[in-house]
């Protein structure tokens, strides 16, 4: 046999093989990383010795981020500040001009307008570019959520056509079976994220990337969680967001059908990887939608986080089962809750105590509310979460604004001016707009020097 056709064997059978793998390597995500960015900026970016340095280290921060993050555009600070100090030398390339657009340290002295003129300007770029499919998706789906932000009705045209051309992209990168699968997960998620309200979108993102997905990554864990989304989604529009007893037998019929699948896929996707913390937290939501029995709910969240204690989104999921309109009731919600502060569960697990009262408070009119929040009880709790929170992130200075605001709505003067005090940065400055404006967060230091909150 020729060497020429061993090799091509050879790679015929990496290539297979990548369909029943569940996970990238670093280096491989790497690799795909630097053909796709740095090769690319060299072989059809824009170039211009004026620009090219900055721009140069842009793509590079962006491959590195992105090769080993489960969030393929998280850590890129470094990446928008170069782009932007390409695009101030006069930079026009659409890849720059993008990560310009998503990472630029210049968000917050900009309105939004001259933002979705810039995602406009880098994602019609993008699309006549010879740039990656999966660069161009992310172009166009990000333009189309920024130009959403505003609402405008008169946009609505335009953030179909990117949300449309978002979804041809992203079919057209599926083709490619040497995408990482994390990068796979990661498209189809944001995907979904961006068109999950629009019921026709999902039918016909899915109908178009179906195909492609099972071809190239047929034995993957991705492949069939991506299905269960999906389905997931496809239950909850044949059944309506109306009351249960306005869902006519016909509409009950197709959402458990639906839900069916969805479960299908699910379990499929657990006995191809059982380490992936998306699926039991997934199957716990599952178990809200299917009436399962509570050992069933137990059962995955038990997995969920033995896979990760720190899994937030598994023990907000419980709450959901928890609630009264659901299967448990007040007092279970608040018993998981104070069991998520007793544990040495990390992350924001604590806050889990926090979000069921928050539940308990909203099933109240306005005004018992208000009387809730002030129940010394309830502070016990509020305080208990916060506190043991910031044992384990003491530097976590975000947080300490929602504790000053608990502090606030629960009448505790003295333990809101505290955390007033740990907010402020050294110049005694606060981010006022958190609390509304300053006009309102002047108001509240008012009442609680006089000793008085939320009356």
């Amino acid at each position: 046999m020729k060497k020429t056709g061993f090799a091509l064997i050879v790679f015929s059978f990496l290539l297979s093989s990548c369909s029943h793998k569940q996970a990238s390597t670093k280096a491989e995500r790497l690799a795909w990383q630097n053909l796709t960015l740095t090769n690319a900026y060299e072989t059809v970016g824009s170039r211009n010795p004026k620009w090219d340095a900055p721009a140069r280290k842009a793509v590079a921060e962006f491959a590195r981020a992105r090769e080993g993050a489960d969030d393929p555009e998280s850590g890129v600070g470094l990446a928008g500040e170069f782009a932007q100090e390409a695009c101030n030398a006069g930079c026009d390339d659409p890849l720059i001009r993008y990560l310009y657009c998503r990472f630029s340290p210049d968000h917050s002295s900009k309105p939004l307008e001259y933002w979705q003129d810039q995602f406009r300007k880098a994602a019609q770029g993008m699309e006549s570019s010879g740039y990656s499919p999966l660069l161009k998706f992310y172009a166009n789906d990000r333009a189309a959520n920024e130009l959403w932000q505003s609402r405008n009705k008169d946009l609505w045209q335009e953030i179909v056509q990117f949300r449309r051309a978002a979804m041809g992209d992203l079919t057209i990168a599926l083709q490619d079976k040497t995408l990482p699968i994390e990068d796979v997960s990661a498209a189809c998620d944001a995907l979904i994220d961006t068109i999950s309200a629009n019921d026709t979108e999902m039918t016909d993102a899915y109908k178009q990337i179906e195909g492609p997905l099972f071809k190239n990554w047929p034995d993957s864990a991705a492949a069939y969680f991506i299905k269960g989304k999906f389905y997931y989604r496809f239950a909850w529009i044949a059944r309506g967001g109306g009351y249960a007893d306005k869902v006519t037998p016909e509409a009950w019929k197709d959402f458990k059908e639906k839900l069916a699948v969805a479960e299908t896929a699910y379990r499929k996707a657990w006995s191809l990887n059982p380490h992936d913390v998306r699926i039991p937290n997934q199957m716990i939501e599952m178990a809200v939608s299917q009436e399962k029995p509570r050992p069933e709910m137990e059962l995955w969240f038990q997995r969920a986080m033995q896979l990760d204690t720190n899994n937030y989104d598994a023990c907000l999921a419980k709450l959901r089962y928890l609630k009264p309109e659901w299967y448990g009731s007040r007092d279970e919600m608040l018993a998981f809750g104070r069991e998520c502060v007793a544990t040495n569960w990390g992350g924001r697990v604590p806050f889990t105590l926090v979000e069921a009262h928050r539940a308990c408070a909203a099933s109240l009119p306005r005004q018992e509310a208000r009387a809730y929040w002030h129940q010394p009880d309830v502070w016990a709790d509020v305080q208990s979460a916060y506190e043991k929170f910031f044992q384990m992130n003491p530097d976590d200075k975000r947080n300490r604004y929602y504790y000053a605001r608990y502090a606030f709505i629960c009448g505790q003067a003295q333990a809101f001016n505290a955390q007033v005090k740990l907010i402020r940065d050294n110049d005694g400055t606060v981010d006022t707009a958190f609390f509304g404006g300053d006009e309102s967060f002047n108001k509240m230091v008012g009442l609680a020097n006089g000793g008085v909150t939320n009356n």
